[in-house]
């Protein structure tokens, strides 16, 4: 099989590590979200749960009117985005490999792969993460989530990854004209969504459907 590159965009609460990490067994290759972390850490000497709390992050002083280079270049925010677009670069020459965020898709721009974007309603994803709070509790800045913030938590996060993806992307998030396929999580389940990719890998990946018509 040909080198597979998948990367994943995410709604918080969309269940993107689980779908990455099955794609990923399932096709036997390598995957890559916590991984990242480890990485940058090691890279950049700041400590790991400080990098998982604030990467896809743009960096603070974009938000300033007043700031100049220097402040962005010395951002924490910036080195952490800048050593792990580094770490994407050298995995995706590296082999085939599952990528879940950091807008991984951007930096495979040069590299035939496949592009998701996972998605369900808000209530749906509110349920998934009261499943599962110790898992989406370790995702957030100071751990400070709860049964009765969730839903305030969850658009904060999606509000982040946005601004995250489209300050270094030129698409837009969770649009689909970025993507190859959007999967409504809810609808088909982790396994489905596994699925489907899986499917669309082997049946279309590479092929230039017009030509049919």
């Amino acid at each position: 099989m040909d080198k597979i590159i998948v990367t994943i965009g995410r709604e918080f609460g969309s269940g993107g590590h689980d779908v990455g990490k099955k794609l990923a067994e399932r096709l036997g290759i390598k995957f890559y979200d916590q991984k990242l972390i480890d990485e940058a850490a090691s890279k950049t000497g700041y400590d790991a749960q400080y990098i998982k709390e604030h990467e896809e992050t743009i960096p603070h002083a974009f938000g300033s009117l007043f700031a100049g280079f220097d402040s962005f270049s010395s951002d924490p925010i910036e080195a952490i985005r800048s050593e792990q677009f580094q770490v994407l670069e050298d995995i995706i020459a590296e082999g085939s490999c599952v990528i879940v965020g950091r807008a991984a898709d951007v930096v495979a721009a040069d590299e035939p792969h496949v592009n998701i974007f996972l998605f369900a309603p808000v209530e749906d994803r509110i349920k998934r993460i009261k499943a599962n709070m110790d898992v989406y509790k370790s995702k957030i800045r100071n751990g400070k989530l709860n049964e009765n913030n969730i839903p305030q938590v969850l658009k904060t996060v999606d509000k982040n990854r946005r601004r995250f993806y489209e300050f270094y992307s030129d698409n837009k998030w969770g649009d689909r004209d970025a993507y190859d396929l959007l999967i409504n999580t809810s609808r088909t389940g982790i396994e489905g969504a596994v699925s489907i990719i899986e499917t669309y890998i082997n049946e279309c990946r590479g092929k230039d459907i017009v030509s049919d018509l």
